[in-house]
């Protein structure tokens, strides 16, 4: 089950009741809510640079190749020399 609630001190006000009986235990793990961030953000940026890419490799072959192609032949002598 998965409620949502806020946060004060040591305790937690969830926006709805549970359905246990008054002063049963129960096991809770807490998470912070991801905050929904406008795209382009600094903090959406960040977030994004902190994941590992989600790349196929046939993509980076794909890549790589591209770069190659599009390579220009190296000049010895420069604009100005003549």
């Amino acid at each position: 089950m998965t409620y949502r609630g806020t946060a004060k001190g040591k305790t937690i006000e969830l926006d709805e009741r549970l359905p246990f009986r008054q002063g049963e235990r129960v096991s809770v793990r807490v998470e912070l809510l991801a905050r929904r961030r406008s795209c382009g953000s600094p903090a959406a940026i960040q977030e994004v640079m902190h994941e590992a890419p989600h790349l196929k490799p046939e993509a980076v072959d794909e890549l790589e190749r591209v770069i190659e192609s599009g390579k220009l032949a190296v000049r010895s002598e420069g604009a100005f020399d003549e």
